[in-house]
């Protein structure tokens, strides 16, 4: 049987992130040879159990001195001074410290994605963690809370109750910092849209504000108009990063005004999303938060124009996706604005998803260019003699 040796670059080797002891297996798959560790815990980030567990007992020993400064013999599980409240606050503040921490310390290293990502990106990732920690450590301690109602527990049991949850979220905070991309970055996105809106409709102080619009949710009417407000600007923000993000990393491979047109096209979409959520639907902003809104479907609409020369490499299928939605966009505005058809809630309602959904699809694809776009190294696949073989296949294989 013949054997064979792939002699791969020092550049290569050097750009690998593990030592001379790790060994690697290959296999074929779909024609294409692929080595990776055979190990697979070596392909997994190596998150050490005081990385978390630290801030986690430290929460722990908070909580269970304001219970005993409170004096209460009982903690219950949702309500004021509970474990539910405990457990999102001190959880939102350990993750957003810890996933911090991971970051700036990658950064400063050169060492792990967080290389790939600017300074500026730490605030807008930061803000939108701490965001979908609170969100979603509400969403499952209320579910909890339906599960066991009225369910009182002891101090300790739930200093332990509340250690496990704030350790749970810095593991996973810790995990996110070590394997941010950009499909990473527009999951957060989308989470924190979704969530922030999602939550600011249900807790609203009026059930009817869907027979406003839906820029009443921003309204100083609406009680909860602040989650509704930040969710809009850091979404911004966070979009403003990944379209840097994004966009530096393409220029690795695509250059021209066409890509620069893209870039600042998406800049203008994210700061509109942020300046509706500074500027709300109040009196004193309605003209300039009815302008912002326009806006952006105007620039939305330029992008769905020009995508055919600025994204490169377009697909003939996303041309008539993006077409389609543009299409829909237009018919919409048109039925709310000349037939006066739909009302304003719908209008919104039907533009805010279908742009949305376009943005993820277009992110989705610029991320996809980006992963391509990948070093090419040269290897050579040599024929190894077997043993006693005086005829060698390659001569420098020869004794």
């Amino acid at each position: 049987m013949n054997k064979y040796r792939i002699e791969v670059p020092a550049d290569a080797i050097k750009r690998l992130d593990s030592d001379s002891q790790t060994k690697y297996s290959m296999w074929i798959s779909h024609r294409q040879i692929i080595v990776r560790p055979s190990n697979v815990s070596d392909m997994v980030p190596q998150i050490k159990f005081w990385w978390y567990g630290i801030f986690a007992i430290i929460a722990g020993l908070i909580f269970l001195l304001a219970v005993s400064q409170r004096k209460m013999r009982l903690v219950p599980l949702n309500g004021d001074y509970s474990i539910a409240f405990a457990s999102i606050v001190l959880s939102t503040i350990a993750g957003t410290v810890t996933f911090a921490i991971t970051f700036i310390h990658q950064k400063r290293k050169g060492t792990g994605p967080a290389k790939n990502f600017s300074w500026r990106s730490l605030i807008p990732l930061v803000v939108a963690c701490g965001m979908i920690i609170t969100f979603t450590t509400m969403a499952i301690f209320w579910m909890i809370g339906q599960l066991f109602k009225g369910l009182i527990l002891d101090p300790y049991t739930a200093s332990v109750l509340v250690i496990l949850s704030v350790a749970l979220t810095d593991y996973l905070m810790i995990n996110l910092a070590m394997t941010l991309s950009s499909g990473v970055v527009t999951n957060l996105m989308t989470v924190m849209i979704v969530g922030g809106v999602g939550f600011s409709m249900l807790t609203n102080s009026s059930k009817t504000w869907w027979q406003h619009n839906f820029s009443f949710l921003g309204t100083a009417q609406n009680n909860s108009n602040w989650q509704f407000n930040i969710t809009l600007i850091f979404s911004g923000l966070l979009m403003i990063m990944l379209v840097d993000y994004l966009f530096v990393n393409l220029g690795q491979r695509y250059s021209g005004l066409e890509i620069q047109v893209l870039r600042w096209l998406l800049y203008a979409l994210a700061a509109c999303v942020a300046a509706i959520g500074l500027f709300p639907n109040d009196p004193r902003y309605h003209v300039l938060h009815d302008r912002i809104s326009m806006w952006l479907i105007y620039f939305m609409l330029i992008l769905i124009i020009v995508i055919r020369w600025c994204l490169p490499d377009v697909t003939h299928q996303f041309l008539v996706v993006s077409y389609t939605i543009g299409g829909i966009l237009a018919t919409d505005y048109l039925i709310f604005k000349i037939f006066t058809y739909l009302s304003l809630t719908a209008f919104e309602l039907i533009a805010f998803i279908l742009a949305f959904a376009w943005i993820l699809l277009l992110f989705q694809y610029i991320g996809n260019l980006v992963s391509n776009n990948v070093i090419i190294f040269p290897i050579e696949i040599k024929a190894v003699p077997s043993e006693g073989d005086n005829s060698a296949t390659d001569p420098n294989l020869a004794d």
